[in-house]
């Protein structure tokens, strides 16, 4: 077991331990872009939610003015 134990403290070195940390650095930034990407799209979904609601508002509020019209066509003004 000591042996062992030797065996794998000596594969630790400062040259190991560098690669080790490059990559762990490359794989960080991958990750960071990832979630950055994620959010740009949340982002312009949602906007374009956003405008499709008040487009949707927008119509609703001219069907409601429409329809009321033309009820007071049909029935007459109410007092």
């Amino acid at each position: 077991m000591k042996k062992f134990i030797i065996a794998t403290l000596k594969k630790f070195n400062a040259k190991n331990i560098n690669s080790a940390i490059v990559a762990l650095s490359k794989g960080m930034d991958t990750f960071n872009k990832a979630v950055q990407d994620f959010g740009d799209s949340m982002d312009t979904m949602t906007r374009e939610m956003s405008s499709d609601i008040e487009k949707s508002n927008r119509d609703a509020e001219i069907r409601e003015k429409k329809n009321k019209e033309n009820l007071e066509k049909i029935w007459g003004k109410r007092q």
